[in-house]
């Protein structure tokens, strides 16, 4: 299916544009019949790689309607079409059942028939690797390949292959074999560039972007993620996009780049708009939490936890609901607030016990110990204790298992027992000293403290500033000033040096000169105000347009935007730069100004004004620019150029929006109208959508 692009071809280089086209396809006179089920085809192939499903399935039901069995080979086509839907959403029951009720059909190309009895298997093999049955899954892709090999390879068997090497690649690596996952993920590449199959060559990049992640390898894995995002960007991908930033930004994370990570879960964010992802936008939102948490900022946190809970709950998704209550429990814990913290992490691990989640459950073990332990219930934590270590073993792997060790000398701490805690830590900071994080800075602070209550305090001192040395430099402002608190209240001649040895600490940090960001951006337009001022005063001109400007100010600020510059009969706001980025923000504001103006041009008639908007999201940089005399802060990037060229095309009381802000808000739009913009020099054409329009207001006679 998403060897529907064509990088040659203007309009098919995009998702968006190739819909389009396929659209126009189908409604144009004069062409076969053969032909229109074709387009009907491929324009069910654009929605799915879209994650349109309704659409797509509106699609391939109007061409079972419209030719009624007339092309079996096509509506058996669009019946496998059906179950890669099913692949897609993940629907581990439907799917395979689906499949199993398709007829092989007795066609006279047995070329053909061989090729869907690839394509057979490969879905098949694919549903077995998502549930865990690899060996099974393996063997499905072996005879697959063999039915590949019929006779001499065409492109649409080079297309299937490419697949097959990609499912292979991540069934090995569910597995564990890495040197096979890249191995086949290689063998991916080749196809696809031989081919020009995009789509799949930004598969195997994210592939190995992933494993490249999971055996540490971060550089690597950037290189891998950024080549997919790169190429999902270029073809309009949503899901690929959002499955990619959402990889990226675990890898940046993981580096301590927090501001890097934030702006790839907040492209992750708007991809997830349309509420066609509820479980990835339900992620996205914990994992903002995390980086808000990490920089100490707990009230801001907790929004996007909760938000990430009520999303995974009207998503009926149990894991990611585990997930949420655990994250809120762990938040609200920090806030003080235990007796939530205590409900939502009973919840939490009774789900993980339910769905035998062993990795959760001990995670959320591990927040009902410290909850209890902060409240002084010394007999609850133990026994939170002891089911942690049970757990761990049964799990096996040495991180759990340090971590359970960890925990056993902080409560031997707090029952009272200072030497046996001090042991304890001891051991278990030498198991976490070889992969320094954020338990190792931890465990270092609670051997301090256990040094503190046996009375060893010079012991407590230099463990204290080891902690606050880790906090530093794994970038932990949370923890680090946790530790400086604490040293303050050991020794305040320790705690001076240790908090002007390094220029004061790591927070607060100054915004850097320069930074990339992820926001959306509204530009509006103020017409006519040039002919208005021909026939009357400068002073009435002027005035005119400074009310018109104030309370389009106004409307920036209360929906928490910045205005960022006025050029002539334009304004420039930014949505994203002191919070996370949400385009439905920019659209409200929008909404507000064609509001405000309406009021204004009917309080005054005599002025024929006319206003446009247009709103571009995407990455931009923002800094200090212009000459050393002349310096001033800015945005410049993608998304602003792009809203100049959106604003040229929109008519008066019209509010445009491009393809990617539209994802994020569309489900808030009634009755969007999509409009093709003409490709410029060394442009690609784009598709914008009018998501809202008004009639110019009646003039009084």
């Amino acid at each position: 299916m998403g060897h529907v692009l064509d990088q040659e071809d203007p309009e098919k280089r995009s998702l968006e544009t190739a819909q389009r086209w396929f659209e126009k396809k189908v409604g144009q006179p004069g062409g076969s019949d053969r032909d229109v089920a074709l387009a009907l085809i491929w324009l069910a192939a654009c929605r799915v790689q879209l994650y349109n499903m309704k659409g797509a399935s509106h699609t391939l039901g109007h061409l079972r309607a419209r030719f009624r069995g007339r092309f079996p080979d096509l509506e058996h086509v669009a019946s496998f079409m059906e179950v890669r839907m099913q692949a897609e959403l993940r629907d581990l029951r439907g799917g395979p059942n689906m499949l199993d009720r398709i007829p092989k059909l007795n066609l006279p190309d047995q070329r053909l028939v061989h090729r869907l009895e690839a394509v057979r298997l490969l879905l098949r093999g694919d549903f077995l690797c998502l549930m865990g049955q690899i060996k099974v899954a393996h063997d499905l892709y072996l005879k697959s390949f063999e039915a590949l090999r019929a006779g001499p390879a065409q492109t649409e068997d080079l297309v299937i292959t490419a697949e097959l090497y990609n499912s292979q690649g991540m069934a090995f690596f569910r597995e564990g074999k890495g040197e096979e996952a890249l191995k086949a993920y290689g063998n991916a590449e080749t196809v696809c560039k031989h081919i020009g199959f995009k789509l799949a060559e930004a598969r195997c990049y994210r592939g190995r972007g992933e494993l490249h992640m999971h055996k540490k390898q971060l550089q690597e894995s950037t290189q891998e993620l950024r080549q997919a995002l790169e190429i999902y960007q270029q073809c309009g991908a949503p899901h690929g996009i959002l499955s990619t930033g959402l990889l990226l930004g675990q890898v940046h994370y993981r580096l301590t780049d927090y501001r890097q990570a934030l702006l790839y879960y907040e492209e992750a964010k708007v991809q997830c708009g349309t509420g066609s992802f509820g479980r990835e936008e339900s992620e996205v939102c914990a994992r903002i939490g995390e980086i808000l948490l990490a920089e100490g900022q707990y009230e801001k946190a907790a929004e996007f936890f909760e938000q990430g809970l009520q999303l995974a709950t009207n998503n009926q998704d149990p894991r990611g609901r585990a997930y949420g209550l655990m994250h809120v429990g762990r938040i609200q814990r920090l806030l003080g607030n235990y007796m939530r913290s205590e409900a939502c992490l009973e919840d939490a691990g009774q789900l993980f016990h339910n769905a035998n989640d062993k990795v959760g459950l001990c995670q959320t073990l591990l927040q009902q110990v410290q909850c209890f332990i902060e409240q002084g219930k010394t007999t609850q934590s133990r026994s939170c204790l002891e089911q942690l270590k049970e757990t761990a073993q049964r799990l096996g792997r040495p991180f759990e298992i340090g971590l359970a060790e960890m925990f056993e000398g902080v409560v031997l701490r707090h029952e009272g027992q200072a030497d046996a805690a001090r042991r304890q830590l001891e051991k278990s900071l030498v198991m976490l000293g070889q992969e320094p994080g954020f338990y190792t800075v931890w465990c270092t602070m609670e051997l301090a403290q256990a040094f503190e209550d046996a009375g060893n305090r010079s012991s407590a001192v230099n463990r204290f500033k080891e902690a606050i040395q880790f906090g530093r430099q794994l970038r932990l402002p949370d923890l680090e000033k946790r530790a400086l608190d604490m040293l303050a209240r050991v020794d305040r001649s320790e705690w001076a040096k240790a908090l002007h040895g390094a220029g004061g600490g790591s927070a607060p940090v100054k915004r850097r000169n320069a930074g990339r960001v992820f926001l959306s951006v509204l530009m509006v337009e103020l017409r006519n105000l040039t002919q208005f001022g021909s026939s009357h005063e400068p002073d009435e001109t002027a005035a005119l347009a400074n009310r018109f400007f104030e309370a389009m100010a106004t409307a920036i600020v209360e929906h928490k935007g910045i205005l960022s510059k006025v050029m002539g009969e334009r304004m420039l706001a930014v949505f994203g730069l002191d919070s996370p980025c949400d385009p439905s923000q920019a659209l409200a504001c929008a909404n507000d100004c064609l509001n405000e103006f309406t009021k204004l041009t009917r309080e005054d008639p005599s002025a024929e004004l006319g206003v446009g908007m247009a709103i571009a999201s995407g990455e931009a940089l923002e800094g200090m620019l212009g000459p050393r005399d002349r310096l001033e802060y800015t945005v410049v990037g993608r998304p602003v150029s792009l809203v100049q060229r959106l604003i040229g095309q929109t008519d008066n009381f019209e509010i445009l929006v491009c393809s990617d802000t539209f994802r994020a808000i569309g489900h808030q739009v009634s009755h969007p109208v999509a409009r093709d913009l003409a490709a410029r020099a060394n442009e690609q054409k784009l598709v914008a959508y009018q998501v809202a329009s008004a009639r110019p207001p009646a003039r009084k006679s």
